[in-house]
């Protein structure tokens, strides 16, 4: 390009008509992932919001100059700041992309980016644009899935909330459901492992054969949860448990039969995408 005007202007011209090829003819140095650079990725963005120039002001200079190039992104408007080198080829861009940073997003969630499957989710390297995000995962949803990038050589936070959908809440439970049973099931009077137990004193002595877990009521319909932060596919339940526990005991020679009702408040932890994940749990004092 002869000027830097004519650089930028080119340079946004090419996304403006989704044309990522030639958007990248007017890059210093060509980014080397371009991955997430191409006519889908822009013709998907168009669709979330159009891409057009305002003004591209004429900036006077030799070696390197920036220009501050007037756009609308959709209904916002926004200034963009070029660094433009001079070259032996002509002005180039020091700057054509920015990168957008997601947070962690385990490949069990199956993101996508303007519908296009993340092979590597921790660069995301785009023109600017509005991207959304997605899942393939039904149990999980993405909070503020929407990223305008309205600048080039900046990295974006992309600010994604994963929360659990309805149908999550419904397997986080049945996960949980499914690990009390076999704790329930232990012949034991504290199950290593398992949020069920009671005290026993030292001169008393049980029958573990004759032990019986039972729960009262359904603790899952009053459960609580939220995803955990560094990895979104396990959740962070909490809930109130009523256990009913049977044996027959020994004390001072003498045998008892026990029967009480116990209720605890327990936090767990469990995976949302493999329930052969053991669930963790903790009694909350």
């Amino acid at each position: 390009s002869a000027t830097p005007q004519q650089a930028v202007t080119g340079y946004l011209d090419a996304p403006v008509a989704a044309d990522a090829d030639r958007a990248l003819e007017y890059a210093l140095n060509r980014p080397t992932d371009t991955t997430l650079l191409t006519r889908g990725m822009l013709e998907a963005s168009h669709e979330e919001a159009k891409l057009a120039v305002v003004n591209v002001p004429e900036v006077k200079g030799d070696g390197t100059v920036t220009v501050p190039a007037e756009v609308t992104l959709g209904d916002d408007a926004a200034t963009i700041a070029f660094s433009v080198t001079n070259t032996e080829e002509g002005w180039r861009l020091g700057q054509v992309t920015s990168t957008i940073d997601p947070g962690p997003l385990p490949a069990e969630l199956g993101a996508t980016l303007n519908g296009q499957a993340l092979t590597n989710p921790e660069h995301l390297e785009v023109f600017p644009g509005v991207y959304v995000f997605g899942e393939k995962l039904r149990e999980i949803t993405l909070d503020g899935r929407r990223v305008a990038v309205r600048a080039v050589g900046e990295d974006i936070r992309a600010g994604l909330q994963p929360v659990l959908t309805a149908a999550g809440e419904k397997r986080a439970s049945a996960v949980a459901d499914a690990a009390l049973e076999r704790c329930l099931k232990q012949r034991s009077p504290a199950p290593e492992g398992c949020p069920n137990s009671v005290a026993v004193q030292k001169n008393q002595k049980l029958d573990t054969k004759s032990i019986r877990w039972t729960l009262v009521g359904d603790p899952w319909k009053n459960a609580t949860y939220t995803l955990d932060v560094a990895d979104p596919t396990h959740a962070r339940g909490a809930t109130r448990l009523t256990f009913r526990f049977r044996c027959t005991l020994t004390q001072n020679g003498e045998k008892y039969q026990v029967d009480q009702t116990n209720s605890v408040d327990v936090h767990y932890l469990l995976s949302v995408t493999n329930a052969k994940d053991p669930v963790v749990w903790q009694r909350v004092a």
